[in-house]
C-alpha cells in the first residue's frame, strides 16, 4: 500500500474524529434520529457515524427490509450482515470498517485512474482533496458513499483499460449499492465510443460494432438494479418499491429541475435565516451548481465520459423534487477531485485558501452531523 495514501487516509480520519469531539463543546445533542437508537451499547465515537441513514442500513442488516427501508439498496447492508455473522462483530462496527476500507481503496483507485492522464503529483493532490473535503466524514460513516465511490472508480478505470467485463461487473455492484449507479450506464457507453472512435472506425460502423462489444459494460451495470427490482417483484410483489418508498422523504414523484429551483427560492424568501434549515438549503442549492460547474470543467478539460457520469448522477438528484443529500454526493463524483487538482496544481495560494475553507466547513458540518442535525 502506498505510504502517502495511507497517511492521507489515517490523518484525515483522525482529523474528522477530532472535529466530532470538539463539536461536543459547541453543539447540543439532538437525540431525534441518532445511531445510538440502533446501537445503544456502542460508545459515543462509534454510534455518531450511524446517524440518520446509517440507522436504516443497520436495521436492514439486522432485521431485513421493512416499511420505507426499500429506498436503500441492498449491497451495503448485505455486506454488513454477512461480515457481522462471520466475524461476530456488531453490525455498527462492521459498517464503519467496510466504509473505511472502501474509502482507502477508493484513494488508491483515484490515484491509478488519475495517473492515466496526469502526473503523480496531480494524482496525490486529487486524493488530498478527497481526504479533506467537508463531507469526507461520510467516507467512514455507516453510509454507502465510500463503497459507491470505490465501485464506480473501479468500473471506469477498467473501462479505460478496455477490460469491459470487469468494468460492467463493478458497474453492476455499483447499481446494486445506490440508484446513482445507473449513471455509469451512459458513461461506459461514451467511454467505449471514445476508445472506438480513437481506433479510426468509420461512423457508419459504430452501431454495428456497439452491438458486438460495446453493450457489455452498460448491460452488466444495469443488471445490478435489475436484480434488486426482480427481488422486490418476487418477494414484495412490487419491483418499483424502492422508488415508492421515497414517499417517506417526499421524493417519490418525478419533478422537473426548474420546479425544484423555484422551491428553493421560495425557501430563501420564506424561511428565517437564523434557522439551520435555511443554511442547509443554501448548502444544497449552491453545491449542486458548483458540482455542475465542475462537470463542465471535466467535459472541456479532462474526459467526456467522466462528465457524462457526473451530469447523469446530478440529474438523477434533481428529478426527486429536492436537492437534499446533494452536498455529500461530491463523494460519488471522483472526477471532481481530479478537476480540483487540475485547477489548483500550479496555484499554491488557491490550494491553501480552498483547503482552509474545506477544514472550517468540515468542522462545522461534522459537529452538526455527529450531534444529530441533518446536513446532507
Amino acid at each position: 500500500m502506498d505510504k502517502k495514501i495511507l497517511a492521507y487516509f489515517t490523518l484525515s480520519r483522525l482529523l474528522f474524529i477530532s472535529f466530532a469531539l470538539l463539536g461536543t463543546l459547541f453543539v447540543k445533542l439532538d437525540p431525534g434520529y441518532i445511531g445510538k437508537q440502533s446501537a445503544p451499547d456502542a460508545p459515543y465515537l462509534a454510534w455518531i457515524w450511524a446517524n440518520f441513514d446509517g440507522r436504516h442500513f443497520l436495521n436492514i442488516a439486522t432485521n431485513g427490509y421493512h416499511r420505507f427501508d426499500f429506498a436503500f439498496f441492498p449491497l451495503y447492508p448485505s455486506l454488513i450482515y454477512i461480515f457481522s455473522k462471520l466475524s461476530l462483530v456488531p453490525p455498527l462496527f462492521v459498517g464503519i470498517l467496510i466504509s473505511s476500507l472502501t474509502l482507502l481503496i477508493s484513494m488508491f483507485m483515484l490515484k491509478k485512474i488519475t495517473e492515466l492522464d496526469y502526473d503523480t503529483p496531480t494524482a496525490y493532490l486529487s486524493i488530498f482533496y478527497l481526504a479533506i473535503i467537508p463531507f469526507s466524514f461520510y467516507g467512514h460513516s455507516v453510509y454507502t458513499d465510500s463503497l459507491f465511490l470505490m465501485l464506480s472508480t473501479c468500473s471506469l478505470y477498467f473501462a479505460r483499460k478496455k477490460r469491459w467485463i470487469l468494468a460492467g461487473l463493478f458497474g453492476a455492484a455499483s447499481s446494486a449499492s445506490r440508484l446513482s449507479g445507473v449513471a455509469l450506464i451512459p458513461a461506459l457507453a461514451v467511454e467505449w465510443y471514445l476508445q472506438t472512435k480513437k481506433n479510426g472506425i468509420q461512423p457508419n460502423e459504430v452501431i454495428k460494432k456497439f452491438f458486438k462489444s460495446g453493450w457489455v459494460s452498460p448491460t452488466l451495470t444495469a443488471s445490478g438494479i435489475a436484480s434488486y427490482m426482480i427481488y422486490l417483484g418476487i418477494f414484495f410483489k412490487n419491483p418499483l418499491l424502492f422508488q415508492q418508498s421515497m414517499q417517506a422523504w417526499r421524493q417519490e414523484q418525478f419533478v422537473l429541475p426548474i420546479q425544484v429551483i423555484v422551491r428553493y427560492f421560495k425557501i430563501f424568501l420564506s424561511v428565517d435565516p437564523k434557522l439551520l434549515i435555511y443554511w442547509i438549503a443554501v448548502l444544497e442549492f449552491s453545491t449542486l451548481f458548483i458540482y455542475l460547474g465542475l462537470t463542465l470543467y471535466v467535459w472541456k478539460n479532462i474526459r467526456k465520459s467522466y462528465a457524462v457520469f457526473m451530469l447523469t448522477l446530478l440529474l438523477l438528484v434533481t428529478f426527486t423534487g429536492t436537492f437534499a443529500g446533494t452536498p455529500r454526493y461530491i463523494l460519488h463524483l471522483f472526477p471532481a477531485f481530479i478537476a480540483l487538482a487540475h485547477i489548483t496544481r500550479a496555484k499554491p495560494m488557491l490550494k491553501h485558501i480552498l483547503s482552509f475553507f474545506f477544514l472550517i466547513l468540515g468542522f462545522v458540518l461534522t459537529s452538526l452531523f455527529t450531534r444529530g442535525y441533518f446536513v446532507s
